[in-house]
């Protein structure tokens, strides 16, 4: 196989066209021996000779060098081409930029920001993968998302995180619930009816169970369990149990008056947002712009 550089044929092919050593200097901006240099190259590593050399002829082609002309050009053509082709997917890769974010935001908090990125950035590609807790880190560890966002009660021990908003939760049922309609209801009562849970896969449950010990209520039997939030809710609508949810999940459900939040004593519930860069690589612009925006307005 040949090896030569592409450079070695931009050279020769200059030499062929403009007709002489000299010319082709001028034409390419590089000194004279700097041409005579790429072509012995190029003839030591094809092992024939391309350019003549006699007198009054220097820059003329040999049979040789008439046949390598062709596949020269062709070969520069699609370099040309594979460059462009490079450069055009680096600009893409660029203005790409990939949001990992826990299913519950990305439902039912993020969407309204994405919406106002996505009209200020135009020219920004967002792609979002929502997804379990463990999924969004996992994807942050693996750079195969640039930013995340997630709901936590602590730190989180693999990512280096920021705290930029807080989502509060809140308990609710059918309308049809015994404590439905109630004010003042201790955190104990509460406890001793059945719960809707989703069937976390990863540490979100542990989270969710040190929010609701700070609030009294442990211990809860479970009446169902289900992978879908919108099964849990379902659930929740049709009367099987009490659901502890994002506020902002059933916010509409609540204003249609198919589910009714209880009034549980005590401070609000509510958990951390936290947004983190992947670590496998420095952010580039579009990963920061989308941080920035997303903790810029976030609540």
């Amino acid at each position: 196989m040949l090896n030569v550089s592409v450079r070695c044929l931009e050279v020769f092919v200059a030499v062929a066209e403009a007709g002489s050593f000299a010319a082709a200097a001028d034409r390419l901006g590089i000194s004279q021996p700097s041409v005579s240099d790429h072509i012995r190259a190029l003839e030591a590593r094809s092992g024939v000779t391309v350019v003549e050399r006699r007198r009054g002829r220097a820059g003329g082609l040999t049979e040789a060098g008439t046949a390598l002309l062709a596949h020269a050009r062709t070969l520069l053509r699609d370099a040309s081409r594979l460059s462009e082709d490079m450069a055009r997917r680096g600009e893409l890769a660029e203005r790409r930029v990939v949001l990992a974010c826990q299913r519950p935001l990305a439902n039912v908090s993020l969407p309204p920001l994405l919406v106002g990125f996505a009209r200020d950035h135009a020219d920004y590609e967002l792609a979002t993968l929502a997804g379990n807790t463990d999924e969004v880190v996992a994807h942050l560890l693996a750079g195969t998302a640039d930013v995340g966002c997630l709901l936590a009660r602590w730190p989180v021990e693999e990512l280096s995180t920021r705290v930029i908003g807080a989502e509060t939760f809140v308990f609710v049922a059918a309308p049809s619930h015994p404590l439905a309609g109630r004010r003042d209801l201790a955190p104990e009562e509460v406890a001793g009816h059945k719960f809707l849970r989703a069937a976390h896969r990863s540490g979100f449950g542990a989270q969710m169970n040190d929010m609701l010990a700070h609030a009294g209520v442990r211990d809860t039997p479970v009446a169902s369990r289900a992978t879908e939030s919108a099964v849990v809710r379902e659930l929740a609508i049709a009367g099987m149990g009490i659901l502890c949810t994002l506020e902002k999940a059933v916010r509409a459900d609540v204003a249609s008056g198919a589910l009714t939040v209880l009034q549980v004593r005590g401070a609000p519930m509510r958990m951390e947002v936290r947004a983190a860069y992947s670590p496998r690589r420095p952010p580039r612009e579009a990963a920061r712009r989308l941080f920035d925006y997303i903790a810029s307005h976030y609540g």
